[in-house]
């Protein structure tokens, strides 16, 4: 049996750039470096679905956390995460080792050491003003807080590293 029994879980534009709001995506399909070397070490690559696609749509704008950061969205990243979850517990109760779980920060979602902030509330209207008010700041992305709180629930550690796209 040649399997490695390691898995890697990624942000889902890791693996499919076109997920992402139109203007920020920063290389074309996958992140290849980031990609291969996985395959190379012979990980497995799990993609985590991509939260505010799949609640938003491909024609959304860029958000903020502070946007996100509501009942509805944590439920429905908790909602989407839950079949992850149960094949996280599967592979762990076989023996496989989960490696890492890859975010992107400066994501709203899937940032893991840096988030972005900034919302100042208006019409759109008023889009240099919200423009100018951006910002990173420290913290976790929604998605990823709710998926380490859902790892907690189930006592499962894993280790989170990120991607920087500046």
């Amino acid at each position: 049996m040649k399997r490695s029994k390691r898995l890697v879980l990624l942000a889902h534009c890791i693996l499919n750039s076109n997920a992402k709001v139109v203007g920020l995506a920063q290389y074309a399909g996958a992140l290849e470096e980031l990609v291969c070397g996985h395959i190379r070490r012979g990980s497995g690559i799990i993609q985590l679905p991509c939260p505010e696609t799949t609640f938003l749509g491909l024609k959304r704008w860029g958000m903020t956390r502070e946007q996100y950061d509501t009942p509805f969205y944590r439920s429905h990243c908790r909602n989407i995460l839950q079949p992850y979850m149960q094949q996280i517990e599967d592979y762990l109760a076989n023996g496989y080792a989960i490696e890492e779980i890859v975010g992107v920060d400066g994501s709203p979602s899937c940032g893991v050491n840096l988030t972005c902030a900034g919302y100042c509330g208006g019409e759109m209207d008023d889009a240099a003003r919200q423009h100018n008010n951006l910002r990173e700041i420290s913290g976790r992305g929604i998605m990823m807080e709710v998926f380490v709180e859902m790892l907690a629930e189930k006592g499962i550690s894993a280790t989170l590293s990120a991607i920087s796209e500046k």
